[in-house]
């Protein structure tokens, strides 16, 4: 979470979560900690640390918006209330039209239409845009009452489905149209059903993307339209509709407190269908976990049923809420398309590392994953290339040319993917030399490993990064696992020289020095937490003396400078291990001594 002061109009605080959030007379925000939420799902403290920071931007736009221009361009905000009433007015539309088109005549049935019915008929198109990034927008969305008047068979319906001329951002550099459906309605209802059309899937990886390429793309056709946003906490859809009205579309109103706000009111009964991702150790909540009153009410009468049904309804009433909650499930498999909605750090595409959906089945049978966007890289692209032969990696260059020479053009269209693929054939070729030279030997049953931190499964499960690193090992929840303890970080402080350590991974770091710097030596400037999550300070950010391996980047005098790289000090392995990347060295003057072994 994040805190700035500034104007009192402008958002302060991401509320990617279910915390509440006070605003004092000052214009800055502070977390209320005593507030939490009521799901059951929250056993687990889901928010173990506050860090308070001031940035240039709560939410990153790639500079796309400067905060000063918010206020003026933002859309209008809208309540749940508010936003649920216009998606209603937009289905009944849909079937009104629907039933009048039936013989030509303006008819609803053996009813004339009233002349206010016809007038709403020719309201806005309402499209509906989800501003969260792929993966959130893949385990549950609102779903549309309607796109046009062009029909199709809702079983076809998936989540690229969107309004005519609304262009599919596939992949940041690669565009391709899709022509929306609707659902039939044969009966009028406010409920919606999970079969209708999701609303409009951007395809961002991150939110820094919005602009330059949906709303660059889509702008013009949107100008027409009735535009309705939603996110996760309302923050992200503040920003994306000014990007919008900036770009000339006119009508743009976004959900007040976000997806959160809407399901404390209307659960799984409303136009939200799936889970909604929290940021946070609980992952994702189901719909109807917000509506505190249905849960006690439930509660009180399951406690009820005890005394007065007997052992096999109770065990049929579990069947049919097992059977509820898998209709409820609007994700699905990637790989075998069955649903499927539970997202894990552990499951990340070998290429962007966006999470991704994978069944267990699946999941065993892959040594890496691939998103949707790089669905054409699944065979050619990865990340850890010890298992393959000489022909395979071969075979895996051949396929990653063809797309840099054929697929990807223009060229400067493409800029960033083609260098991706470059790297990649540059890579492949190295490690062919290698292998025939007799530096490197073919590993055909190398383990899986990390996509994070490059460790093997036996050390890392891929759950060492954000959140997800409380539930990696069991020694976060135990305290040791089998009754052993976990061993105090060594200490670290900066200034620190420190050396080339003990769990130094070369596939993810590189060698361990080379000819004209046989043994890495550097500082350390900063001590902060592992891959931005939990509650130690296990990594430390290090300065080389020499290294080609290091990035450089122009400091504020216009000066280049080298950047520090982040190293493991301390994090905790799978097995309950200390992992420590470096080692302190001892200096001249013999202050610092060899701390990790």
């Amino acid at each position: 979470m994040t805190t700035t002061s500034g104007n009192s109009n402008t958002p302060h605080i991401d509320m990617t979560s279910l915390s509440l959030s006070d605003k004092d007379s000052r214009g800055t925000t502070t977390t209320n900690n005593n507030k939490s939420s009521s799901s059951s799902q929250t056993q687990i403290d889901p928010f173990p640390d506050l860090k308070i920071q001031i940035v240039k931007e709560i939410v990153n736009t790639g500079g796309a918006i400067h905060v000063d221009e918010i206020p003026l361009d933002t859309g209008k905000e809208i309540s749940a209330e508010e936003f649920h009433s216009i998606l209603v007015d937009a289905q009944q539309q849909q079937e009104e039209g629907d039933a009048s088109s039936t013989d030509g005549s303006g008819m609803d049935g053996e009813r004339p239409l009233k002349k206010h019915k016809v007038d709403d008929m020719k309201k806005k198109e309402v499209v509906l845009i989800d501003v969260r990034n792929t993966f959130e927008h893949a385990i549950g969305h609102f779903i549309h009452p309607t796109f046009s008047t062009t029909r199709g068979d809702s079983s076809k319906n998936d989540s690229t489905a969107r309004s005519d001329s609304v262009v599919d951002v596939k992949d940041k550099d690669d565009t391709s149209t899709t022509k929306a459906t609707t659902t039939t309605t044969t009966t009028a209802t406010t409920t919606p059903t999970t079969s209708a059309t999701p609303a409009i899937n951007p395809n961002t990886v991150t939110f820094s993307h919005f602009d330059s390429t949906f709303c660059s793309q889509n702008s013009e056709s949107l100008k027409d339209k009735k535009v309705l946003m939603y996110c996760t906490g309302g923050i992200r859809c503040v920003k994306a509709s000014a990007m919008l009205k900036q770009r000339g579309v006119k009508d743009v109103s976004h959900l007040s407190g976000g997806i959160h706000r809407y399901l404390e009111k209307y659960g799984k009964d409303g136009f939200y269908k799936g889970k909604v991702f929290v940021f946070d150790q609980r992952v994702a909540l189901d719909a109807d976990s917000m509506l505190v009153v249905k849960q006690e009410e439930e509660e009180e009468k399951v406690v009820d049923d005890v005394g007065e049904k007997s052992h096999d309804c109770q065990h049929e009433k579990q069947q049919q809420q097992q059977l509820q909650k898998q209709k409820d499930v609007v994700g699905k498999c990637i790989e075998c398309n069955i649903p499927y909605d539970e997202i894990s750090g552990a499951n990340l595409c070998s290429v962007c590392r966006d999470l991704i959906l994978i069944c267990p089945s699946c999941r065993i049978t892959l040594h890496e994953f691939h998103c949707e966007r790089h669905q054409r890289w699944k065979d050619a692209y990865f990340t850890f290339l010890e298992r393959f032969t000489v022909e395979e990696l071969e075979k895996q260059k051949r396929k990653l040319q063809s797309l840099h020479d054929s697929y990807y053009l223009p060229a400067k269209k493409h800029k960033n993917v083609r260098k991706t693929l470059r790297k990649q054939m540059e890579k492949i070729d190295a490690r062919v030399d290698d292998i025939k030279v007799g530096n490197a030997v073919v590993e055909q049953n190398a383990k899986r490993r990390c996509r994070t931190c490059f460790e093997s499964n036996d050390i890392c499960d891929g759950r060492c990064w954000g959140f997800w690193k409380h539930s990696q090992s069991p020694h976060h929840v135990q305290g040791g696992g089998n009754g052993s303890t976990l061993e105090p970080i060594m200490e670290a402080k900066v200034g620190d020289r420190v050396t080339v350590g003990p769990n130094w991974n070369e596939i993810r770091l590189g060698g361990r020095g080379s000819q004209q710097d046989p043994v890495r030596l550097g500082t350390v400037v900063n001590i902060k937490s592992w891959a931005s999550g939990g509650d130690e300070l296990d990594c430390v950010a290090v300065k080389w003396d020499k290294s080609v391996d290091c990035g450089r980047r122009r400091n504020t005098s216009g000066t280049e400078e080298q950047q520090s790289e982040i190293y493991r000090w301390g994090v905790v392995a799978r097995n309950g291990q200390r992992m420590y990347d470096v080692r302190r060295v001892v200096t001249g003057d013999g202050d610092s001594t060899n701390s990790a072994r």
